[in-house]
């Protein structure tokens, strides 16, 4: 997938979360965050579109815009792109950098410590069920 910008990324939170809008929409959203120009604003959306991250469907005179990808397949680009460019491919510079310019109350800690032990149970499955249609 095509990396987004700041702004992109402002329209899509603004498209996944109304599911279906028109430019004047999108602006009304933006507005009190980022005021941009009616054209400004389409053009955006035109680029968006040649993206494949969204497309638009006419009714009347009226483009109405609609997310083409999910919230989290945007979300596992922008990551795998900080991981790469910033933390030099390494998850877990960025998972110390979390923890060392974050505060995390201690439920956060648990939840994370929770995900990770199940992430390491998971992969230990899937590597026993490999071994043994391996061995089959």
């Amino acid at each position: 997938m095509q990396r987004l910008s700041g702004l992109q990324l402002a329209v899509m939170r603004v498209l996944w979360r109304l599911r279906r809008a028109t430019v004047a929409e999108v602006q009304a959203s933006l507005d009190a965050d980022r005021p941009l120009a009616y054209s400004t604003l389409a053009t955006i959306l035109k680029r968006m579109e040649g993206k494949g991250v969204v497309r638009h469907v006419v009714e009347g005179r009226t483009f109405i815009y609609e997310p083409v990808v999910a919230a989290n397949q945007v979300g596992y680009s922008v990551l795998n792109d900080l991981v790469e460019n910033v933390f030099a491919g390494r998850p877990s510079e960025l998972v110390s950098h979390l923890l060392e310019s974050h505060e995390m109350q201690g439920d956060e800690l648990a939840r994370i410590k929770h995900m990770i032990d199940e992430h390491i149970s998971a992969e230990g499955s899937s590597s026993k069920s490999t071994r043994r249609k391996k061995s089959s």
